[in-house]
């Protein structure tokens, strides 16, 4: 069994939504969420702070897949890249 953490992420437009990592997100990393590309900026008062990705991170990093809608199923991160 693994150890899962539950990270806040709070999005540009001010939206939150809660998500399971298997780790913490250290500032800088790029995060797949929401079908978008978005990049660690800061953590405060126990959320994750996060801005839309560069162009060149998003073209290089492929194209956005659309995210898998709320349901029965687990919500997790879907994906995080190595800066």
């Amino acid at each position: 069994m693994t150890d899962t953490k539950i990270i806040l992420l709070r999005f540009p437009d001010g939206d939150v939504e809660y998500r399971s990592s298997g780790s913490d997100l250290p500032i800088g990393v790029l995060v797949r969420s929401r079908g978008a590309l978005w990049r660690v900026r800061a953590h405060e008062r126990g959320a994750v702070i996060l801005v839309e990705a560069s162009l060149e991170d998003q073209a290089s990093h492929g194209p956005v897949t659309a995210p898998t809608p709320l349901g029965e199923r687990q919500v997790l991160l879907e994906t995080i890249l190595e800066v």
